[in-house]
């Protein structure tokens, strides 16, 4: 199972999120020197070209999109013991 994660990274830090739109909502269009329409249509662009999804913004900022590997689970919430049985309050 997979997620898909986009890594910001600028001089000095990165931080990781789980969408653009969670990335848009910390940083403005003119900070980060693309809107989230136009990054979605260059991922677009570069997936059909079988590029990496990479791309550096005028800004300086460089955008990575990607997927976090998860490990699969059986649907049940382990308790804080481990043990899949429901927790009894």
């Amino acid at each position: 199972m997979a997620r898909n994660v986009i890594y910001l990274e600028w001089e000095g830090g990165f931080e990781f999120y789980g969408s653009p739109a969670s990335m848009y909502s910390k940083h403005t269009d003119e900070e980060l020197g693309i809107n989230i329409h136009s990054l979605n249509n260059v991922f677009c662009q570069l997936r059909k070209e079988g590029k990496p999804l990479h791309y550096v913004t005028k800004t300086g900022f460089t955008i990575r999109k990607g997927e976090i590997m998860l490990k699969e689970t059986e649907g049940k919430a382990k308790n804080y013991l481990g043990n899949k049985e429901s927790l009894i309050l």
